[in-house]
């Protein structure tokens, strides 16, 4: 029989665990967040440090390389100062929607959030402007089982739920002083094997300012490109069919040659563009809508088939949320 420790059922409130089997714990938990944002606190290290973990716990190391083969590693340290080491291995990224990762062996029965060779689901679904969490630890008995409930294994986790409601709901303040989310995405397929990532983003300026940031290549290098990129343009033709090419520099020193051509320009309105590679070509519309003082900006991105599609979802949606972020700090740092 599984046996739960004691805890005061206030703190227990909108977080479920149940025991399907004798060799799996199921925890649910509903965030008051939108999918986008609960995805990137779990999937970035500066974010994890900050929410793994019960309360009064630290992350001294925190190293994550999500995708699928890729390692993460947390060096958790309990109040008294015992190390609680968590170590495991990707199995399965498909962002936004679910993270699969295997724990490495470990003498921690709960390994500190990831039981020793048990193999860890997480599923993210939208439920209006929230997001219901699912946490599927497989493990390899039903000691195994027991033996991490004994060490706190759910309680922890009920804990580290808490944790993390309290970063999304900073996050949200940090990122949204007016109503809506600064941020957003989703990604769908077609039945023809396209599929489109759309971003968007909410910045304290008027449509004419951030076209302006956009259509003038010496604004331009200034915000373009991930963080640790910069960016150079030799070639701007800022016409209908006319060439756009920009070389992004990398933070390893290597060099990324984008070439793109534009489609469609509607001054302040929609900037149009193909984007021509042959490992990922895409058509990219960059739209810019008018709320009062604000302005969302919304990247659309219709990818043709690819076999990279899903190291692409993972990827581009973090990298234009760091995009839109450079973005926002250069257009205040031109204001008074």
């Amino acid at each position: 029989m599984i046996t739960l420790a004691p805890r005061a059922p206030s703190m227990l409130s909108d977080f479920e665990v149940t025991f399907p089997t004798e060799i799996d714990i199921v925890m649910f938990r509903t965030f008051k967040a939108p999918r986008a944002l609960v995805w990137d606190l779990w999937t970035r290290a500066e974010h994890v440090r900050r929410w793994w973990g019960p309360h009064g716990f630290e992350n001294e190391i925190c190293e994550m390389d999500v995708r699928p083969g890729g390692r993460f590693r947390l060096g958790m340290v309990a109040p008294d100062g015992t190390p609680c080491p968590c170590e495991g291995t990707y199995i399965e990224v498909v962002a936004p929607e679910r993270l699969v990762y295997e724990g490495m062996p470990h003498v921690h029965p709960c390994g500190s959030g990831l039981p020793p060779e048990s193999r860890v689901t997480i599923t993210f679904k939208e439920e209006g402007a929230n997001t219901r969490l699912t946490l599927h630890a497989k493990m390899l008995s039903p000691e195994r089982v027991q033996a991490a409930v004994d060490q706190g294994f759910a309680i922890g986790w009920a804990d580290g739920f808490e944790r993390l409601e309290a970063l999304a709901m900073e996050q949200q303040n940090e990122r949204n002083p007016k109503s809506g989310h600064r941020f957003s995405e989703s990604i769908a397929r077609q039945e023809d094997g396209r599929f489109e990532i759309v971003t968007s983003h909410r910045f304290a300026a008027s449509p004419q300012e951030l076209f302006a940031l956009f259509a003038d290549p010496a604004h331009l290098t200034q915000w373009w490109g991930p963080d640790g990129f910069t960016s150079s343009v030799p070639v701007f033709d800022f016409r209908e069919g006319g060439e756009f090419r920009i070389v992004m520099h990398g933070p390893d020193g290597r060099d990324h040659d984008n070439h793109k051509r534009f489609v469609e320009i509607v001054e302040n309105e929609r900037i149009v563009f193909d984007h021509i590679q042959p490992t990922h070509e895409f058509r990219m519309s960059i739209e810019y809508v008018a709320d009062g003082d604000h302005t969302d900006m919304i990247w659309r991105m219709d990818f043709a088939p690819s076999e990279h599609e899903e190291l692409l979802k993972t990827f581009i949606p973090q990298a234009n949320e760091q995009n839109f972020e450079r973005l926002d700090a250069y257009l205040k740092s031109r204001k008074p």
